[in-house]
């Protein structure tokens, strides 16, 4: 498993190169989802932006609820599991930053902070999910 150092190095490369939110924090999880980096890519592109630029869920919550399921989730009878990781998994981005919805986190506030702040937040509380 990467380190949480190397994840971050990537997310901040991929964010240079013009990969929205929800695709950097999914793309720096290749080795929990499986998937190469033009289908991760793919697959989490319309998320950015609270799923398609619509302000609603941050994308890159979105994305961390992606790759919580990747990690758990293998039929249906560990729905109510799953939902409770990723409600924890939420709860701490919320903690950490107020809110989970995009329009709010991106207002005008005192405590705003860059895109690149909240991605690598996502990617931190991920990291620390799967190594427990």
């Amino acid at each position: 498993m990467p380190t949480l150092e190397e994840r971050l190095d990537r997310a901040r490369c991929l964010r240079a190169k013009g990969y929205n939110c929800s695709q950097c924090v999914y793309m720096v999880f290749d080795d929990i989802h499986g998937f190469e980096p033009e289908t991760s890519a793919r697959i989490s592109a319309a998320l950015g932006g609270g799923v398609g630029g619509q302000h609603q869920i941050c994308g890159t919550v979105s994305a961390m609820s992606l790759v919580v399921g990747a990690a758990k989730y293998e039929e249906p009878a560990q729905k109510a599991a799953l939902y409770k990781d990723v409600k924890n998994v939420c709860a701490d981005f919320r903690s950490l930053n107020g809110s989970v919805v995009c329009a709010e986190l991106l207002a005008d506030r005192p405590n705003r902070k860059p895109c690149l702040e909240y991605i690598l937040d996502s990617i931190t509380i991920v990291d620390a999910f799967l190594r427990k």
